[in-house]
Formats: structure tokens, C-alpha cells, sequence
């Protein structure tokens, strides 16, 4: 846009006033609609690239969006300017500068700062995994390890003479203990008739005792019997 001088003469006065138009045929145009009856004397460029005025902003985007409208909802211009129109009203009325180049532009360089903190992180992520995976590694050989040094140092400061009759006392104390079960499971079923009875109570008892120490006893049986020496 440019900024007219227009000096016009109204009744018998000289007088001035500036025009904001794309011509200077459209300021004298417009010119004549504001002021009737007066005669203008000089035109006179003032300044270029002058920012149109609100009014003249939002007369020309009526004007693009009747010739977009008139195209048909299916045209490529329809589609193009699809947004646009609300972008531009907004401008014009709150003084901003949204558009949907910039808009895109600022998506795609957010995308472009995702993608490369998302690989940074992927990365970060698989090294924090195979260092994961690395400890873990290490931490079975450990437990391998010791595991093996305690066996060793209980078969070095275990006498095997010792060993042997431990393992023969708790194996028989467990022999023991599973023929008083059985003789206790003998007495439950013949008291199955009558489980009231004091009888069928103190077999029950007497059942659960001796499993639980027949159980222990196997169990440190099992234990001593790992500590046997094996050809060392």
C-alpha cells in the first residue's frame, strides 16, 4: 500500500489530506467517496509499503474468501485456504501474526527435537540395558563363585568322619520319624469312624509331629550330603 497527499480545494479553501490506497487511481477513487464536492488540485506520493488499515485488510479477505467460496468447497484453492481465513481474522483483529507456513515450520523443527532426543534416549536406554544385562551376568558368577568356595571351605573344616555319622543320625532319626507316621495313620483309620474320639485327635497329633520332623531331618541329611567330598 501507499500513502497519498491529496491538496483539493472546497469551497474556495485549500485543503490537505492522506490516503492509504494500492494506486493512486484507487486514493483518488477513494477520495471522492469521502469527500463530495471538492476538486482536487495535486497528488502526491508520501510513503511506500505502507500497512493497509484494518477496514481495507478486512475488506480484501471478504473479497478472497467470496472468490474461494464461488470455486465450490472441492476446489484446490478451497483446500489450500482451509484454516487460513480464520488465521487472517485473527490477525487483523487481536494485531497478530499467525500463519500456517509458520505453524508447520514450528511443528516440524519440534518433530525434528523429538526424533532426536527419542534416539538419544533409545540409546541411553540399550547401553543402560546391556550394562543391566552385564551385572547381572556378574552377579550369578558371583553367587557360582560362592556358592563353590563354601562348599570347599565346609568339606575343608567339616572332619568327613563327623560328616558320616551326622548324615547317619539325622537319615535315621528321619526312618524313624516316617515309621511313627505311618503307625499314626494306622490308628487314624481305624478311628475314621468315630473322628471325636481321643484316639483319631492324638493320631492326627501325633501325625503332623512326626512329618514335620521327619522333613527336617531329611532335609539336614540332604544338606551333609552335599558336603561329601567328590574325588577332591
Amino acid at each position: 500500500m501507499n500513502n497519498y497527499r491529496i491538496t483539493y480545494e472546497l469551497e474556495d479553501k485549500s485543503l490537505q489530506t492522506q490516503i492509504v490506497e494500492r494506486s493512486e487511481a484507487a486514493a483518488r477513487k477513494e477520495f471522492k467517496v469521502r469527500v463530495k464536492g471538492s476538486t482536487i488540485t495535486d497528488v502526491e506520493l508520501v510513503a511506500e509499503n505502507v500497512p493497509a488499515t484494518k477496514d481495507q485488510e478486512r475488506d480484501a479477505l471478504a473479497t478472497i474468501k467470496k472468490l474461494v467460496e464461488d470455486l465450490g468447497p472441492q476446489s484446490y484453492l478451497a483446500t489450500a485456504f482451509e484454516g487460513c481465513f480464520q488465521d487472517a481474522e485473527d490477525n487483523i483483529e487481536n494485531d497478530f501474526a499467525f500463519s500456517m507456513k509458520a505453524r508447520y515450520e514450528a511443528a516440524e523443527e519440534e518433530l525434528r527435537e523429538l526424533g532426536g532426543d527419542y534416539n538419544a534416549v533409545k540409546t541411553d536406554a540399550a547401553r543402560s540395558q546391556e550394562r543391566l544385562e552385564e551385572l547381572g551376568r556378574l552377579v550369578e558368577t558371583l553367587k557360582d563363585e560362592n556358592r563353590a568356595l563354601t562348599v570347599r571351605l565346609a568339606k575343608r573344616t567339616f572332619p568327613e568322619e563327623l560328616r558320616r555319622d551326622l548324615w547317619m543320625m539325622a537319615t535315621g532319626e528321619a526312618e524313624e520319624s516316617r515309621a511313627r507316621m505311618a503307625k499314626a495313620a494306622h490308628m487314624m483309620a481305624l478311628c475314621a469312624d468315630n473322628p471325636a474320639c481321643v484316639g483319631f485327635k492324638e493320631s492326627v497329633a501325633e501325625y503332623r509331629k512326626e512329618e514335620k520332623r521327619a522333613k527336617e531331618m531329611e532335609t539336614r541329611a540332604a544338606a551333609l550330603d552335599a558336603l561329601e567330598p567328590k574325588g577332591e
